[in-house]
């Protein structure tokens, strides 16, 4: 009789892992670098979505300006609102001074050889595993695009399709050889990854608050792959609801506690 139950647990187990690798591989993964007036159109909307959403968690505009030191787009991101003819003049000075191709297909041998293969390994390892018990599923196909900013930042998945916008003048690796900053940029990957699976069916679900949302999402990652935590809202309110075990037992739960607390905690 055991001799039988171990059969039937190792035939399990192995259905298992089998149905975990059908689904990381039905998520297939593309990468493109953005056109010119894509980059443009990007650094626009995240000029606009920064005075409408971000600022109140970001008071500093530095670190959402897409060229770093470059005084135009410092001039831009300084302003609240601009004017139909200084979007024209920003745009044309994006795409015919600033825009350079080379650049972000540097980033494509990276994500070939190095991010993707990991970012499914990952998956596999830590993810798929958990997905039930996130009330979430893998999207059908996750697009990842190389584009000028500071930033990185998600779209959760709609019909099916998650993406993930890599801007590659983030101070943190060098764009000339981006290769040798490979692990950092898998970081970054991850995270914005982790965003687009917990987005709707946590975040959006318990109306968690922007500060807190980056806190869940560090702390799943310094769990996962060890990336540091960063110093941003490192006294949030989130600390003490999103542990090691609630993270691989039941995350949806502790979410819906902490922002019940927090709620009651806002009201006082």
């Amino acid at each position: 009789m055991k001799k039988l139950i171990a059969l039937i647990s190792a035939l399990f187990l192995s259905a298992c892992n089998e149905n975990d690798n059908v689904a990381i591989n039905q998520m297939n993964i593309t990468t493109r670098p953005l056109t010119a007036e894509e980059s443009w159109e990007n650094i626009l909307h995240n000029h606009d979505m920064y005075y409408s959403e971000l600022k109140q968690f970001y008071p500093e505009v530095d670190t959402f300006i897409p060229f770093p030191g470059n005084k135009d787009m410092e001039s831009m991101y300084n302003k609240e609102v601009l004017t139909t003819k200084e979007i024209e003049k920003y745009r044309n000075i994006v795409i015919n001074e600033l825009y350079d191709i080379k650049t972000l297909n540097r980033l494509d041998n990276v994500f070939q050889q190095y991010v993707i293969p990991e970012l499914q390994n990952k998956t596999n390892e830590y993810l798929v595993s958990l997905l039930s018990s996130w009330n979430t599923q893998l999207p059908e196909k996750l697009e990842i695009f190389y584009f000028y900013d500071y930033g990185s930042y998600y779209n959760y998945p709609i019909n099916g399709v998650a993406s993930i916008y890599f801007g590659v003048n983030n101070p943190s690796f060098s764009a000339d050889n981006p290769f040798d900053d490979k692990d950092k940029i898998f970081s970054l990957v991850f995270h914005e990854f982790i965003h687009t699976l917990i987005e709707i069916p946590i975040i959006r679900e318990y109306g968690v608050p922007q500060d807190l949302k980056e806190r869940i999402v560090d702390l799943i990652c310094y769990e996962f792959i060890k990336r540091p935590v960063q110093k941003d809202f490192e006294n949030s309110f989130a600390n003490a609801y999103i542990t090691p075990d609630v993270i691989r037992t039941d995350l949806p739960g502790a979410v819906k506690k902490m922002m019940k607390d927090y709620k009651a905690a806002q009201k006082k």
